[in-house]
C-alpha cells in the first residue's frame, strides 16, 4: 500500500496593511447664526402668542381701570361690555399693531440674549449655567428688552384704554405709527419712555419668574418624564404663574402710569413709580395691587406656554436638523 503524502496547507495570499483613517470631523456649527436665530424665534414666538392673547390682556387692562374709579369688578362683565360697547371681536384687538410690534423687539431680544448667554457659556466655554445665573441673565435680558420697547408698550396700553374715556378724553389714534408720531409731537421725545420704570421692573419680574423656572422645571422634570408634552407644559404653566405673581403689581402700576393724562389743574395723578405703588395701596389696598390675577395668570401662563413651546419647536424645526453648518 502506498503512504498517504501529507497535505500541506496553501498559504494565505499576503494582505494589504490596513490604513486607520481618523473620523471625519463633525460640522462646524455656525455659532453666528445659531444665536441670530434664537433671536429670530423668539420675536415669531412672541408674536404667535401675543395673537392668542390679546382678548386677556385687553380684559386685564380694563379691570385694572376699573379698579382704579372704584369701579365694580367682574370679568364677565368686563368681557360683556367690550363686546357690547367696542364693536364685538374688534374691541379685544385694539392696539394689536402696537402689541406685535413690541413682541418684535421685545420678545426677540428677551429671549435672544437669554438663550445665546445659555448658548455661549455651554459652546464657548463648557460650563451649564446655575439657576443663579440663569436667574441673573433672565433679569438683564427682561430689563433690556423692556426699555427698548417702551414706546411701542406705550401705544399698546394707550390704544386698549382709549375706548373706555370719555369721547372728549379719546387720543383716537389710527395705528401704531399713528400713536408714536403724535406722542413725539404733542408730549416730547422722551415721553415715549413713559412708563419706563415700571415697564423694566415688571420686564424683570415676569422674566425671572418665567425663564429661568422653565429651564430649570423642564431639566429636573425630564427625569421622570422625558422629553415629552407633559414636561413642556408643566413647566410652562409653573414658570407662567410665578411670572404672573412677581409681574402683576408693576403691571398694574405700569397701566396706570402709561394711561394717565394732566388733571385741569395741570398735574399728573403719580409723580413716578413709588408715588403710584403708595397712593394704589392707600386708595385700594394692598391685595388690590393683584387685581385681575385670575384673568392674568391664564394670559401670562398661556402666553408663557405658546412662546416657550413654539420658540423650542421653531429651534428643533431649524437648528436640530440643519445646526447650520459650514
Amino acid at each position: 500500500m502506498s503512504e498517504k503524502k501529507p497535505v500541506v496547507p496553501t498559504p494565505a495570499p499576503p494582505q494589504a496593511p490596513v490604513v486607520k483613517t481618523a473620523p471625519a470631523p463633525a460640522p462646524k456649527k455656525n455659532v453666528f447664526m445659531q444665536n441670530i436665530w434664537n433671536f429670530v424665534t423668539g420675536g415669531l414666538a412672541g408674536m404667535t402668542a401675543t395673537c392668542v392673547i390679546q382678548p386677556l390682556d385687553m380684559v386685564k387692562t380694563r379691570m385694572q381701570l376699573k379698579s382704579e374709579a372704584k369701579g365694580k369688578l367682574s370679568t364677565f362683565g368686563t368681557i360683556r361690555d367690550l363686546w357690547n360697547n367696542e364693536g364685538g371681536i374688534k374691541g379685544f384687538y385694539k392696539g394689536i399693531g402696537s402689541a406685535l410690534m413690541r413682541q418684535v423687539i421685545y420678545a426677540a431680544t428677551r429671549m435672544g440674549l437669554f438663550y445665546t448667554a445659555i448658548d455661549v457659556a455651554k459652546d464657548k466655554y463648557g460650563k451649564v449655567l446655575n439657576p443663579i445665573e440663569k436667574a441673573l441673565v433672565s433679569l438683564g435680558a427682561g430689563a433690556t428688552a423692556a426699555f427698548i420697547a417702551t414706546p411701542f408698550d406705550l401705544a399698546m396700553i394707550r390704544f386698549q384704554v382709549d375706548g373706555s374715556l370719555p369721547p372728549a378724553e379719546r387720543r383716537n389714534y389710527k395705528n401704531w405709527i399713528d400713536a408714536l408720531s403724535k406722542i413725539v409731537k404733542q408730549e416730547g421725545f422722551f415721553n415715549l419712555w413713559k412708563g419706563a420704570a415700571p415697564t423694566i421692573v415688571r420686564a424683570m419680574g415676569i422674566n425671572l419668574g418665567m425663564l429661568a423656572p422653565y429651564e430649570e422645571c423642564k431639566a429636573r422634570l425630564k427625569v421622570y418624564w422625558g422629553e415629552s408634552y407633559p414636561t413642556y407644559i408643566a413647566s410652562s404653566f409653573i414658570a407662567g404663574f410665578l411670572a404672573a405673581f412677581l409681574g402683576l403689581p408693576c403691571d398694574n402700576m405700569k397701566t396706570k402710569i402709561q394711561k394717565m393724562k394732566a388733571g385741569p389743574d395741570g398735574k399728573l395723578p403719580y409723580s413716578g413709580l413709588f408715588d403710584c405703588l403708595g397712593k394704589t395701596c392707600k386708595k385700594e389696598g394692598v391685595i388690590r395691587l393683584w387685581v385681575g390675577f385670575p384673568i392674568f395668570y391664564v394670559r401670562v401662563g398661556i402666553h408663557a406656554m405658546l412662546i416657550l413651546l413654539v420658540t423650542d419647536l421653531l429651534k428643533y424645526l431649524i437648528l436640530g436638523k440643519k445646526q447650520f453648518s459650514k
